[in-house]
């Protein structure tokens, strides 16, 4: 499935480079006029789900618009804040008991932005719960792709963060391609 979901990923990015470099850049700049001023660890987890439209966005139509990132963040701001404060507060909460079962529920968890991105109005609680359900079966699948870009990872620390303007493009797409692919086949 993580060859399946990186092809798709790549092939979401072909020809949508520029858009994908442009939303990364702003997003980017964002976070860090956040962390600036103090109240990036309050705002920040919204930058996720605007990232998270944009790159859903890329996967699913093949095309992007940069605006879906502003879209994407402040349709529904004040749930999207509340959500990514309560998944953030849960697996703290859980990585207490140790640290792999807050590893387990972050994975648990990933797919909250995607699912509140295609589903704005969906009450909080209800889309932590359906991205539980959607990741039965699917938390080492997605632990795996993650860990394949381990070697782009080191290649961007090993360039000072200039290999992120290609590796995190791909890397979101690929997590955004792996949601597309496990949201109708969730396992009860």
């Amino acid at each position: 499935m993580i060859k399946k979901v990186k092809l798709k990923a790549k092939a979401a990015l072909k020809g949508n480079w520029l858009g994908a470099i442009v939303a990364l850049l702003l997003y980017a700049v964002l976070f860090a006029a956040l962390e600036a001023t103090g109240i990036g660890t309050i705002f920040s987890g919204v930058l996720v789900y605007g990232y998270a439209a944009f790159c859903l966005e890329l996967v699913k139509a093949k095309k992007a618009r940069v605006g879906v990132l502003f879209s994407g963040m402040f349709k529904k701001f004040l749930k999207k804040w509340g959500a990514s404060l309560l998944t953030g507060l849960y697996i703290v909460l859980w990585s207490l008991l140790l640290l792999i079962p807050g590893m387990i529920k972050y994975y648990a968890y990933a797919m909250t932005p995607y699912i509140m991105t295609e589903k704005p109005d969906m009450r909080i609680s209800d889309a932590i719960t359906k991205s539980r359900a959607i990741m039965k079966g699917h938390k080492w699948q997605l632990f795996l792709l993650d860990l394949s870009f381990t070697g782009w990872m080191l290649l961007s620390v090993l360039t000072l963060g200039l290999a992120l303007v290609y590796v995190w493009p791909y890397y979101n797409a690929a997590r955004a391609a792996f949601y597309k692919e496990i949201k109708g086949g969730a396992k009860k």
